[in-house]
């Protein structure tokens, strides 16, 4: 089977798993069509990624309600993904736009993808993003606030009273956890409330993550689907979740 099908199955296997909790593979067998091998190798595949956990005979779900996770170790995951992520949302940067990068592994990638374009103002509220920036000499706004130093992010009511007062072409976010029925949630009330005050400033919202963050739920709600306009995943997103998406009104763009 070609790699990304294998990515895709892999994804879907994913979903499977967090819906029903727990899943023996006999039953991934009888619902994918692959070998006990194929799904072994697959469930060792998603163990090693820290998505679930291997149990005898099938796998746990770990993605029940999570919290906070670890910057450094999400900057460390899926990143020739978020290369592909970051640079396909580059494209969608122009000229003379005021943007809003929102502290994520992800956006990070893009905010390294535009080097070439000089006049652009850009706010965030990320300190690794705002070095980045300073680095092209690129007009920058800090939002100001609480330093969450798990996530890099600048947030909480001083971060938001600094948004209030703006308003912005695009705002380029990331996605820690996704899920159909659920919607877009983030580990922290706080982070939920400031993430919610990035959306209502953007003209347009552009929402960037890699597969694994669909099917999974965090603590506190941010917004529905829907409130996205595009949406830039890799190829380890199913297709089924990818056209229910769509079907939201959601321009999906995978790479």
């Amino acid at each position: 089977m070609k790699k990304g099908f294998a990515i895709e199955r892999r994804g879907e296997i994913l979903q499977f798993i967090n819906r029903k909790g727990r899943v023996t593979v006999e039953e991934l067998v009888k619902k994918f069509g692959a070998s006990g091998a194929t799904i072994r190798r697959d469930l060792e595949t998603l163990e090693r990624e820290d998505l679930i956990k291997r149990a005898h005979g099938g796998a746990l779900s770990k993605s029940r309600v999570s919290f906070e996770p670890d910057y450094f170790e999400e900057k460390e995951k899926f990143v020739s993904e978020k290369e592909r992520i970051g640079k396909e949302a580059s494209k969608l940067v122009e000229e003379k736009e005021v943007i809003f990068l929102e502290a994520s592994t992800t956006v990070l990638h893009l905010a390294r993808n535009i080097k070439e374009k000089r006049n652009l103002t850009v706010i965030t509220n990320s300190l690794d993003i705002a070095r980045e920036m300073d680095k092209r000499g690129i007009n920058l706004i800090l939002t100001g606030g609480i330093l969450r130093r798990k996530t890099r992010a600048l947030i909480g009511p001083l971060a938001e009273i600094s948004l209030a007062q703006i308003r912005v072409d695009k705002a380029f976010v990331g996605i820690s956890a996704i899920e159909i029925s659920q919607g877009i949630t983030a580990p922290t009330l706080e982070e939920a409330q400031t993430k919610r005050k990035i959306n209502e400033i953007a003209h347009k919202i552009v929402a960037l993550t890699d597969h694994s963050k669909f099917g999974k739920r965090n603590f506190a709600s941010v917004a529905p689907i829907n409130s996205i306009n595009i949406l830039i995943t890799d190829k380890g997103v199913p297709e089924e979740t990818k056209k229910e998406i769509e079907k939201m009104g959601v321009e999906v763009r995978v790479v």
